[in-house]
């Protein structure tokens, strides 16, 4: 009775998270209601404020389900220094690329963080976290560039902060503007095309 108990505690859990993932998506952050997730996972108001206290809890818990990916990224890059530095840097790119357009949760959850949600009043927390997250990875693509200079494959000339700063503008705008028109061009391509030009200018 107990393990029932908890995985219909679970379960309630989950649709909430689907439904507010769907609708934030759909509607926004702003706009959308504690009650209207609770109506739409079709569960009461008590249901929903037993397993989150607000609207930023349930944003936390959608990033806490998908792990984002430059989290995901920092992660790989922080245990080792590869062979080919530039490489891997691209690869690892390449990844939150696919990530993206692949996953539908975290499609959903970029979709939220990029196109649906003002960072505002109680809101605000959401976007210090993912901006902890980005900067923490761009530390660490900052080594990658400074080993890849010191193996030749990257001009002495370039500024490793620059570069990097530059390679997430190019791959956050990619995505951008992808979510807003999902049809209108292949994501992972243009991407990877996008990529190989950026990288190979690094070499001039």
């Amino acid at each position: 009775m107990v393990r029932r108990t908890k995985e219909d505690a679970l379960s309630t859990r989950h649709d909430l998270l689907d439904a507010a993932e769907r609708l934030f998506s759909e509607r926004g952050v702003a706009t959308t209601s504690m009650m209207q997730v609770a109506e739409a996972a079709g569960v009461t108001r008590g249901a929903i404020y037993h397993h989150f206290d607000n609207k930023l809890d349930l944003i936390d818990s959608l990033m806490d389900r998908v792990k984002l990916p430059v989290d995901e990224m920092f992660e790989e890059l922080a245990k080792a220094i590869p062979d080919d530095p530039l490489g891997q840097l691209k690869h690892r790119c390449l990844n939150i690329v696919k990530q993206v357009q692949d996953d539908q949760h975290t499609q959903a959850l970029i979709n939220i963080l990029f196109h649906k949600c003002e960072y505002i009043d109680d809101v605000l927390p959401i976007h210090q976290r993912h901006l902890h997250g980005r900067n923490a990875c761009i530390d660490e693509c900052e080594k990658l560039i400074e080993h890849a200079i010191e193996k030749g494959q990257v001009s002495r000339n370039v500024k490793p902060r620059e570069t990097v700063i530059g390679m997430f503008s190019l791959i956050d705008g990619l995505m951008y503007n992808w979510l807003l028109d999902r049809d209108y061009f292949n994501l992972e391509q243009v991407a990877k095309t996008s990529l190989d030009r950026y990288c190979a200018s690094l070499a001039d």
